[in-house]
């Protein structure tokens, strides 16, 4: 009965103090709001791959830029290792997009190649089928849940249906599986045998190996083995049977652990990759947001120390022990804290599409429905609720009833802790400001950087035309669109690649990428040859050369010829001006450029470039009517330039991150400067009432109102300037091509934070300024 009675004088208080309980509330909850997402996306990241039985022993082969390999490379590999159990070769992106049929129904699909091992590795889970005779023959094919539901319908029994993909292949489905998430391996529509890669590309076969980046080497090793203690023996062995490492294109050889691949920070890879840097930025903003609402607590709890001091002080005079006291101060912090946590968790949930979007991903509250979470919340709980409550209550249990009635204590407690905890919120605050400023002025230099080609109104799609008549209907219907203003084809674009030749030149190994385009796409790009030879092309090895590749083989610019070890000398057509391929970040290489007329028959480029005029999202509109009318299936492309602002989506969600946590800051921040400045004036009402009284005028006390707060903003902007500086200095350092610091970014962000501090606190201080000396000293 006491415990009810306490609470209800708790509640009372509460309702008395809708400014302090509102901003308690919401504080907190928004921080746990952020906090669970938090939490589930990280576990989810670190979970990656951890339910496959047989992870511990799965490894896989590669070189010191990525985990790519040949196809032939892991049979061959166990043939002579015996730590080797099983092998199980992927292809795991190198088919998207294709047409697959089933009767009159026509869908685009994406295609991963693999072993028939491929459910001995990996646990995937199978809906429909047995995953020990899921891929027994060459001809069975598994497909995704989703995938399911859009060819056959959400009841249809998938099993045993032939489907045709691009006409030339059929498969029978012998299973249908979960779609791949928490996995390294990418989402796929249909997991196919690797022996049928050959049927899409020759160069993809059990026997060759050739295009030696697009397979990943999955080893399953026998229990207790270790194969990295033979990376030099491999290496050894690659330098006598595998083309990249016979002329060092490739130098090393490295064995990853499954458990390790997610977050292996590989040069370049065909698997998902996490950013283990991202996950721990991520835990240090809901770290921080979660310590920014303890101490707006604690600074509010410790404002109203003086009203529940009076009421503390009375319960000490009819016979409250100091303990009892302390222990209902902390039942009150820990009944606040579980209030704020269930309303973060509706907020959880109303915020996970927004996160998904945010983290790209695919965050699941329900899992989290676990006995294990639960236990993990109710110990957040405890530990939030312990941390907010303890010092306001060992300050007010503590405090003597004398000292209440003398009104001692609260000149004791007056700013005595607030200063600190406004100070560290405006230099996190100030940080987080400059930070975002910097990163998204990075980003934005490294977006618009000069490519030494045209990116405007510039579509890229896929050739997803079937024959010639098709390809020759849709092109004279785009053609008549007035947002059409020109048409190319090529073999991939200097953005997205296109195909490697690596050789050796006069004993140097050299990587080039082959550009084949027609004359149309040439021009839309703005690529320029600055010197035509005038040698005529009379055959497929006849290229245009870039500066580049001329400095590399240490040619002359008006060089007639070059002559790649095993290959007839090739006449250089002409030089091409220089241009970055990929990201401005990355290593660029030489180029061999030629023109090929892909209007003739049969001939099929890799993609189709329509440069656009007018409004860039009603053009697209306009040519996926033309397409889709001709092709039957939906069109998909992506502006030029969209395509290079989403190649750094990562850096922008991790600078939206850090806006969005600026921006809760702020909002904390004001939130508790706000009633801050409300209480401390009011306790200097006396004080104020009397400097009037000996003539001060309002003005004068205004500004010293005023400033008492700003001040803590110029000791924040001290302290923080020099740690974002390293910070942001530390960061940049990790592009090539960035910005330099600026001492503006930093006084951009202090001028903010002071024009808030400023807004927060100026409507009190006026209010006060301007109060009759005789109500303060009668309120008193």
């Amino acid at each position: 009965m006491n415990n009810l009675l306490n609470m209800k004088s708790f509640l009372k208080f509460l309702s008395r103090n809708k400014a302090y309980t509102a901003i308690d509330v919401f504080g907190l909850s928004i921080s746990l709001m952020f906090v669970i997402l938090i939490a589930v996306y990280t576990v989810q990241e670190l979970s990656v791959d951890k339910f496959h039985v047989n992870r511990d022993r799965i490894c896989v082969i590669g070189n010191e830029d990525g985990p790519a390999t040949a196809v032939p490379i892991p049979y061959r590999l166990q043939e002579r290792y015996p730590e080797i159990e099983k092998v199980c070769p992927v292809i795991p992106n190198n088919l998207d997009n294709h047409q697959v049929f089933y009767g009159d129904k026509k869908l685009k699909a994406s295609l991963m190649c693999a072993d028939s091992t491929f459910f001995d590795f990996f646990s995937f889970k199978l809906l429909e089928g047995d995953p020990d005779r899921a891929l027994q023959d060459r001809y069975n094919a598994v497909i995704s849940e989703t995938f399911a539901r859009k060819m056959f319908g959400q009841e249809a029994d998938a099993v045993g249906k032939s489907i045709r993909i691009s006409d030339s292949t059929s498969v029978i489905v012998t299973g249908v599986m979960e779609d791949i998430r928490k996995s390294v391996l990418p989402y796929t529509d249909m997991l196919i045998r690797i022996e049928r890669m050959g049927e899409f590309n020759g160069g993809l076969t059990k026997t060759t190996d050739n295009n030696a980046g697009a397979t990943v080497g999955f080893l399953m090793l026998h229990e207790g083995a270790d194969l990295s203690n033979r990376a030099d023996d491999i290496h050894t062995y690659f330098k006598e049977i595998f083309w990249p490492y016979k002329i060092d294109v490739w130098k090393g050889v490295t064995v990853t652990p499954l458990n390790e691949l997610y977050f292996k920070d590989f040069q370049w890879s065909t698997l998902e990759r996490g950013d283990r840097n991202f996950v721990l930025v991520l835990m240090s903003v809901g770290i921080l947001i979660l310590i920014f609402a303890i101490f707006n607590y604690i600074n509010l709890t410790v404002a109203q120390a003086s009203q529940r001091a009076k009421e503390m002080a009375t319960r000490r005079l009819l016979g409250s022990s100091r303990m009892e006291l302390f222990l209902r101060l902390m039942m009150e912090s820990l009944l606040l804290t579980l209030v704020s946590f269930l309303f973060g968790v509706l907020l959880a949930i109303a915020a996970v599409p927004y996160a998904n979007e945010l983290l790209d991903t695919r965050i699941s509250l329900t899992e989290a429905c676990t006995p294990v979470w639960f236990a993990v919340a109710a110990g957040i709980i405890l530990l939030i609720g312990t941390l907010s409550g303890l010092l306001p209550a060992l300050l007010i249990s503590a405090s003597k009833p004398i000292e209440v009635v003398r009104g001692t204590f609260r000149r004791q407690t007056k700013m005595v802790f607030s200063k600190c905890f406004i100070t560290f919120q405006n230099t996190i605050t100030i940080a987080t400001l400059a930070a975002a400023l910097i990163m998204g002025v990075q980003i934005h230099h490294m977006i618009t950087a000069p490519l030494g080609y045209n990116t405007r109104n510039i579509l890229v799609a896929e050739n997803q035309f079937r024959s010639d008549s098709e390809k020759t209907a849709a092109m004279d219907g785009l053609r008549q669109l007035t947002c059409v203003k020109s048409i190319g084809f090529s073999n991939g674009t200097p953005f997205s690649g296109t195909n490697n030749l690596t050789g050796v030149y006069e004993g140097k190994s050299l990587s080039f990428q082959q550009m084949v385009l027609d004359s149309a796409a040439f021009k839309m790009l703005g690529l320029e040859i600055v010197q035509d030879n005038q040698v005529a092309s009379g055959n497929n090895w006849s290229w245009y050369l870039s500066e580049r590749a001329l400095r590399d083989m240490e040619l002359p610019l008006n060089a007639q010829s070059f002559n790649l070890e095993g290959n007839d000398p090739a006449p250089i057509l002409g030089v091409l001006k220089d241009f970055q391929l990929r990201r401005i970040t990355d290593e660029s290489s030489p180029v061999m450029l030629r023109f090929r007329d892909f209007n003739q028959p049969n001939s099929w480029p890799w993609n189709i470039l329509i440069e656009v005029e007018g409004d860039p999202f009603t053009a697209y509109k306009e040519i996926a009517r033309i397409v889709e009318d001709v092709t039957k299936v939906e069109f998909e492309a992506k502006y030029l330039d969209s395509e290079i602002q989403e190649s750094f989506d990562s850096q922008i969600r991790l600078v939206k991150i850090v806006v969005i946590f600026a921006l809760i800051a702020i909002l904390i921040s004001l939130l508790g400067l706000l009633a801050m400045s409300t209480y401390f004036i009011q306790q200097r009402a006396q004080e104020v009432a009397v400097r009037k009284v000996f003539g001060s005028d309002n003005k004068s006390i205004l500004f010293r109102l005023v400033g008492t707060f700003l001040i803590y903003v110029v000791i924040a902007f001290v302290i923080a300037t020099p740690l974002v500086w390293y910070a942001m200095k530390e960061w940049l350092s990790g592009y090539s091509y960035r910005i330099s610091l600026n001492p503006l970014y930093f006084i951009a962000a202090g001028l903010f934070c002071l024009l808030i501090s400023f807004a927060a606190v100026v409507v009190q201080s006026f209010q006060a300024a301007n109060a009759n000396p005789v109500d303060s000293v009668a309120n008193k």
